[in-house]
């Protein structure tokens, strides 16, 4: 049997790990590209497709225009818009139609992916790219234990509507404001 408290310190650590490796400059960049885009279109497929709309929700809380891919409310994307893929391999092959759909129709281009050097990422005008955590060579993982970027998602989602407060000038009360209150 697994020590679990061992495996969840290992997790975290992981994920910080992770996090750290993430580039400050590629940060940055999203955080901009957000806070100048006329609207924040985010779209992805599974744990990363969920894990991406965090960064829509986080973008209406700083009260900023967004929408999900695929939900019916969404409106036509177009030239001063911004997509945010979330992929964790950046191949997603429904994400690369989409990607191709959005800069064929001259928006600009943003990936959180852990693979930069994929289809996606070289269609993307800025990408996050999330590096694989570092093991000790022979360090033996339980199977479906670790190595995944997802959880770092939500932290990189997390980071930059830290960055948009702070560009905006948002205080909590700011945020609270535009809280979902249909709970």
């Amino acid at each position: 049997m697994m020590d679990r408290v061992k495996e969840r310190i290992r997790m975290g650590e992981e994920c910080a790990q992770m996090l750290n490796g993430v580039c400050q400059q590629e940060l940055d960049d999203l955080a901009k590209a957000i806070l100048h885009a006329r609207r924040i279109f985010v779209a992805g497929w599974g744990r990363a497709g969920n894990m991406i709309k965090i960064l829509s929700m986080n973008c209406s809380q700083a009260g900023l225009r967004t929408y999900v891919v695929g939900d019916n409310g969404t409106p036509a994307i177009g030239e001063e818009d911004l997509l945010v893929i979330g992929s964790g391999s950046g191949e997603t092959k429904t994400m690369c139609i989409i990607a191709q759909q959005a800069k064929d129709h001259g928006a600009k281009l943003a990936l959180v992916t852990g693979n930069g050097d994929s289809t996606i990422g070289r269609l993307a005008d800025l990408k996050v790219v999330i590096p694989k955590p570092v093991r000790p060579e022979g360090e033996k993982v339980p199977d479906g234990c670790g190595g995944s970027i997802y959880p770092v998602f939500n932290m990189v989602a997390d980071t930059v509507q830290s960055y948009l407060a702070e560009y905006m000038n948002l205080v909590p009360a700011d945020i609270g404001f535009n809280h979902n209150n249909l709970e």
